[in-house]
């Protein structure tokens, strides 16, 4: 527990009581030595007793008055809250934000910060630019973000711009401007000497860049420090960073330091890239820590993490000291009202905002018609319990009966992660979650299961993050339970094309059923005629269900053609499946189709999903859903033709 912290913002609080933050008269040696010593504390820290703050800190503190929420006393003796232009307060949070930052600059380590949203952070950086901008002779420091919008107005730079303009009006640091634009402001003058203009003084800079759709933009900009500005609505930001590492290391040497930080909730987001180097750090030479927070992840590493019990106002004491339970009983509060709202992605998007771990950080906020707090709560659930081993990975392959038969292979991986990383192993395995049911004669009954299929092109990359991927769905049904559910899988991108449909046939056989697949790319069809396999293709879909996915212009006589009308229709038939209803528990919960999913990474396809990424599990699980309803409606078909042809129907017993 931190203790009389006030005594590090002596600045601050001088300032507050007497509108200056010196009695000394300028142009006094008193008055050069209180500069001279703020300057110091600014650029080193402050200690005092056991309680030491970084320079950072220090200058944040005692010189960046921002807006935030202070009580008010009213007349009645009651307490109202209000917003008001003053000094920070000190807390816990910060101070050891702070530090973190002096260590990972110490370590030549840049830093990635995952956090909830109203955290300052944007006031934070602002203020490390401006100390900067004062105090590091020909610093370029830098603000990078997807758009404008998060610069200028309320964002950042527009932050900075402030603290620059209130320690000119009240400090004895005050610079003229070689540049002073919306975007750019340099420190310095021109002075003449023999006939020429010579920029002179500090010369420190701070710029703020606008990549939008190009991340080259920042190439060539070595800083002394770079913001990466709202990294979780940055889709260029894994390009921009790669561009970037390169400008800040010289040698051994790392010569400047980035920071990216992003918050969860925004509509639209895209955190693939912020992800991809949250949870792999030290690839990206980023300080990590151990993933505390996240349901199944102990012993694995994470970028820095801010939780909403931490620096959580209201829920503070006077030293700075986050009641972190306390915070976290409210906030489950909270999320129960949540649930009441006629809205269900208003949950989604609370969570997101007020998260308790990364997971709930990286929370898509889109269309996304499925239940999300129930798939995470699946997710973490499988992660936590290791249900994924209820899958037994392996592959498949031919007796000496040409027999397709199954082999546990421990050096076979299946793919379990969302997004997989470029050079991850991508070739992938088999995983059987349930053996096929077969009859007293040892044959899979017809139509039992279904293989769902969305294949990949064979003009796409080798590096390309698309996989082939197919499920096998067991309809409903009267012999074998549990029914309606997922029993295997084979998620991949082997070799070839071939070894991949190699094991996608072996797959129908060994579940004695036909592949539904997306019929617009990939090599099954001209797989199946080379190696006399068509009649383990699904005849093209009738799509009766609904007029308006017939497609006129398109024929083809095998799998699906999927357009997004049937995307679209698609969704609510799986949103429809996976809150199917199974069971339910003693307590009253009810158990969901969605809780028989033991893959976690179509679990996380399912929670991310949007109409822009690539989800080949989630299309592959779409087409599933299709399949089983054109079996269905097949065999309602042929009851109705039976009745109409069958004279017992013709007979009147009333």
């Amino acid at each position: 527990m931190l203790k009389e912290t006030d005594r590090v913002r002596p600045a601050a609080v001088n300032f507050i009581k007497y509108g200056h933050y010196t009695s000394a008269l300028p142009g006094t040696r008193e008055y050069y030595e209180f500069w001279d010593e703020e300057q110091n504390r600014c650029m080193y820290g402050y200690t005092i007793d056991e309680l030491h703050i970084t320079g950072f800190h220090y200058f944040y503190l005692n010189y960046c008055p921002i807006d935030r929420a202070v009580d008010e006393v009213l007349p009645d003796g009651s307490i109202q809250a209000k917003r008001e232009r003053t000094f920070p307060r000190f807390y816990d949070g910060d101070y050891e934000y702070f530090h973190e930052i002096d260590k990972a600059r110490a370590e030549n380590k840049h830093m990635i910060v995952l956090k909830a949203r109203r955290k300052g952070y944007s006031y934070k950086a602002g203020s490390m630019l401006a100390r900067n901008y004062f105090f590091v002779r020909n610093s370029k420091n830098f603000v990078f973000a997807s758009s404008k919008e998060f610069l200028i107005g309320d964002g950042l730079l527009s932050k900075a711009w402030e603290f620059l303009s209130f320690i000119d009006d009240h400090t004895a640091w005050a610079q003229p401007r070689l540049r002073d634009r919306e975007m750019h402001k340099m420190s310095g003058y021109k002075k003449k000497i023999n006939g020429m203009e010579i920029e002179m003084g500090m010369k420190s800079q701070i710029m703020g860049v606008s990549l939008k759709d190009n991340p080259d933009k920042v190439r060539g900009k070595a800083g002394e420090l770079v913001f990466f500005e709202e990294a979780g609505s940055f889709p260029g930001l894994l390009k921009a960073w790669e561009v970037t590492m390169p400008t800040m290391r010289q040698g051994a040497k790392t010569l400047g330091m980035m920071v990216a930080f992003g918050t969860g909730g925004t509509e639209g987001s895209d955190f693939e890239a912020m992800e991809e180097i949250f949870y792999n750090p030290a690839a990206y030479d980023c300080m990590d820590y151990e993933n505390i927070w996240d349901e199944g992840a102990l012993g694995t590493r994470c970028g820095y993490f801010i939780p909403i019990q931490k620096n959580l106002d209201g829920f503070i004491d006077d030293d700075g000291n986050s009641k972190q339970q306390e915070a976290i009983e409210y906030e489950e509060t909270m999320r129960e009202k949540k649930k009441g709202a006629a809205d269900a992605k208003s949950l989604d998007q609370y969570i997101a905002e007020h998260p308790f771990s990364p997971q709930e950080a990286t929370l898509q906020i889109t269309a996304n018609l499925f239940d999300i707090a129930s798939l995470q709560e699946q997710y973490n659930n499988v992660k936590a319990r290791n249900l994924q081993a209820i899958g037994t990975a392996g592959k498949l392959y031919h007796n000496e009966k040409g027999e397709v038969k199954f082999k546990i292979d421990g050096d076979l991986k299946p793919i379990t992660k969302f997004p997989h990383r470029k050079d991850d192993d991508k070739t992938g395995a088999v995983v059987i979650y349930e053996s096929p049911y077969r009859n007293e004669q040892q044959q899979v009954p017809v139509n039992l299961y279904v293989i769902c299929h969305d294949p990949y092109g064979q003009n796409q990359s080798a590096d390309s993050t698309s996989l082939g991927s197919a499920y096998v769905l067991k309809r409903p049904n009267n012999l074998s339970q549990p029914d309606d559910i997922i029993v295997a899988s084979y998620v991949g991108r082997p070799h070839t094309q071939d070894d991949y449909n190699r094991n996608l046939f072996m797959l129908a056989d060994y579940y004695g059923c036909k592949i539904g697949f997306e019929n617009d790319r990939g090599e099954v069809i001209a797989y199946a005629k080379r190696f006399r396999k068509m009649h383990k293709l699904q005849e093209e879909f009738e799509m009766l269900d609904k007029k308006e996915l017939r497609s006129k212009n398109v024929k083809r006589q095998y799998g699906m053609h999927m357009t997004e009308a049937r995307k679209r229709q698609g969704e609510i038939y799986i949103r429809d499946w996976l809150n199917t209803v199974r069971s339910t528990e003693e307590s009253g919960k009810k158990l969901l189709n969605l809780h028989k999913i033991y893959d976690p990474a179509l679990l996380t396809e399912l929670i991310k999903f949007n109409h822009k990424g690539n989800f080949d599990r989630v299309m592959s699980l779409m087409i599933g859903m299709y399949h089983t309803r054109e079996l269905y409606n097949a065999e309602v078909k042929d009851i109705l033709e039976d009745r109409a042809t069958d004279k017992w129907f013709e007979q009147n017993y009333y």
